[in-house]
């Protein structure tokens, strides 16, 4: 790694502890030269502003996220493989849950960033729906799972739901509702409800 690529890095960090600390509209390029002790012309050097200050900070969080959710050490496949897979939802909500509050106020930031500057995002995204394929194929095998009608609809709608729910419950409780809910017995409720339609014969 270059010093260049270093120091990159090191300010990346920074300006992420910022976002999972406040709104991400409340973090300006400012706060994050002052947060990594660096001139503001630095971070603009580095990231061409603000809009690509956000987008590195997405990045590294969905490439740690990638680790926590798709390493495995090689002897699950198939049911065991995907119950982690939708329990790591549960357990990174119970460890940071200001991650998932990022992430939605990402998604909102998303609509004004052209598309082009997402690519890199966005592959990250097919590499979880490849390793989910490839952990459907191997339980169907095994018969561990049962065969879907359409395995990139099931996948779709399943993780969207967790992820919506986990964003909502990482958000501002606003309404009475919202208070003493059970938030981790939501998200376990609803992955308990997936991985019951995924469960083949041999999954026991």
């Amino acid at each position: 790694m270059t010093k260049k690529q270093a120091k990159r890095d090191f300010v990346t960090d920074a300006a992420i502890e910022l976002f999972l600390e406040r709104p991400l509209a409340a973090v300006t390029i400012r706060d994050v030269a002052e947060h990594s002790d660096v001139g503001e012309a630095t971070v603009y050097r580095y990231f061409t502003g603000r809009t690509g200050l956000i987008v590195a900070c997405a990045l590294k969080l969905q490439k740690a996220a990638e680790q926590l959710f798709l390493g495995a050490d090689g002897t699950e496949e198939g049911f065991p493989w995907l119950q982690r897979f939708f329990e790591t939802y549960l357990h990174l909500f119970r460890r940071r849950p200001q991650l998932y509050r990022f992430l939605h106020e990402f998604d909102a930031y998303c609509i004004q960033v052209p598309v082009d500057r997402l690519d890199e995002y966005a592959d990250g995204i097919d590499r979880f729906k490849t390793a989910f394929a490839a952990a459907y194929r191997a339980g169907v095998q095994n018969r561990t799972v049962r065969v879907l009608p359409d395995m990139d609809l099931f996948y779709y709608a399943a993780t969207h739901a967790v992820l919506a729910l986990c964003k909502k419950l990482a958000s501002e409780e606003i309404l009475r509702q919202d208070k003493g809910a059970d938030k981790a017995g939501e998200i376990q409720a609803l992955i308990d409800m997936i991985l019951f339609s995924l469960r083949g014969d041999e999954a026991l």
